[in-house]
């Protein structure tokens, strides 16, 4: 008997969390509704136009600007995430995260309109969507290497917190092995070699030692950063050839780049931001489609019955920590590559964002990518929001993906279980 009241009691939580999740929808959609629709004044317009800046090669086929009347726009944007509330709460479905993602989608669509609108803050009276959605593709990008990064040390029961050293690593070693040698080939080489020492620097210490794998985390990225600080001092700023931060090409993919807005966006890119596609089909078919990757679960979730059955539980987290630890230093030369010279500081976190993302997509690399474009494009927009005059400032907005990521981890909006023996040191037995 008692064994059922449990299970009632934890149905009933179940429910009570996706009723938030509902709940903080409703919210959101009566807000757009209210504030961002009925509010406004009527006769004010919102233009949306689709082509990129700067594009004289590689242009895609024009598409005439959309003018949208702002107070019915945002109305219908917000009964739009009112309707997926409501349905969350109804019907309580399993995967009430993603539609709370595509209600924030919404949101910051709706967001746009408003700011932008005839006789509203803004000094522009359209937005550019091609440019907002390539301006915010590195840093998707950039967040798709971290959280693939942790997806790989997680899953097999390390967690990372190093995300961002190894961010810092690639970049800087990244920068001078390009600007000396013009080949970004051995600048992703070298990045991938300094992230995956350090992600050997966190596998050793935590499980050779084990110690705490955050404060070793914490650690390595303290010490990156005020490593990189005293480098770029003492090399980089007295000899600045050693620190170019050339832009990678992009690469365009015959006709797929003539599409309006998904060409530019994602067929004419770098070949980091490929390689970031190819990484995602790669680790998501190997974790859910392979031995290796039934291995790398089952050391994650339970050890010693992995153990029990022959599998190596020590040297499966040492090779997917070093494998991650290579995706984030990649990341690293990726970030570089698309915003420039090497800076102490101006990973900006990214390291922690991409740690949101994980746990945001529940350790799994399609959520981590989600989260990663959702988190990306609403820190691009923290950053330039600003432009359009927008009346919250740029660090309140970037608390954005912190805040939801509390609110997840916390079952404020719903359940999130990370690997069991995630963060567990082990014994041999």
């Amino acid at each position: 008997m008692s064994t059922i009241a449990s299970q009632q009691h934890a149905a009933v939580r179940r429910d009570r969390r996706v009723t938030t999740i509902g709940a903080l929808m409703v919210f959101l959609g009566a807000l757009m509704a209210v504030v961002f629709g009925l509010i406004v004044p009527s006769g004010a317009h919102s233009q949306l136009t689709f082509t990129p800046l700067n594009t004289a090669v590689h242009a895609p086929w024009h598409l005439g600007a959309l003018t949208l009347d702002t107070r019915w726009s945002d109305t219908v944007l917000g009964l739009m995430a009112i309707g997926l509330g409501v349905d969350v709460i109804v019907r309580q479905p399993r995967r009430a995260l993603s539609r709370f993602g595509l209600t924030s989608v919404l949101f910051l669509l709706a967001l746009l309109l408003w700011t932008s609108r005839t006789g509203g803050p803004a000094q522009t009276n359209f937005v550019n969507v091609t440019t907002v959605l390539i301006g915010s593709s590195s840093l998707v990008m950039v967040l798709i290497y971290g959280s693939l990064s942790g997806v790989m040390c997680e899953r097999a029961g390390v967690v990372n917190i190093a995300i961002e050293g190894q961010f810092i690593a690639g970049a800087f070693l990244g920068s001078m092995i390009e600007s000396t040698t013009n080949s970004f080939w051995l600048a992703t080489l070298a990045g991938a070699l300094a992230g995956a020492l350090l992600g050997w620097v966190l596998a050793f210490l935590a499980l050779r030692y084990m110690s705490d794998q955050i404060i070793v985390g914490v650690v390595i990225v303290t010490l990156l950063s005020a490593l990189s600080s005293y480098l770029n001092l003492q090399i980089l700023t007295p000899y600045p050839q050693f620190n170019l931060g050339n832009p990678a090409p992009n690469v365009a993919i015959p006709f797929l780049y003539k599409i309006p807005v998904l060409g530019p966006v994602l067929f004419n890119q770098t070949g980091f931001f490929y390689l970031a596609v190819a990484l995602i089909a790669l680790i998501s078919f190997g974790l859910f489609r392979t031995r290796w990757g039934l291995r790398v679960r089952a050391v994650g979730e339970h050890p010693k019955a992995a153990e029990s059955v022959g599998i190596n539980v020590v040297a499966t987290r040492y090779r997917n920590v070093i494998l991650g630890g290579a995706i984030a230093g990649i990341g690293g030369v990726a970030f570089m590559a698309t915003q420039g010279p090497f800076q102490p500081g101006y990973t900006s976190g990214l390291g922690y964002i991409a740690l949101a993302a994980l746990i945001f997509g529940r350790w799994t690399p399609s959520g981590a990518v989600v989260a990663s474009v959702l988190f990306g494009i609403l820190d691009y927009l923290s950053y330039n929001l600003q432009n359009y005059s927008f009346p919250l400032s740029t660090e309140i907005l970037g608390m954005f993906p912190y805040l939801i990521t509390i609110a997840v981890v916390a079952g404020l909006i719903g359940r999130v279980r990370p690997p069991a023996a995630d963060g567990i040191p082990y014994q041999r037995s």
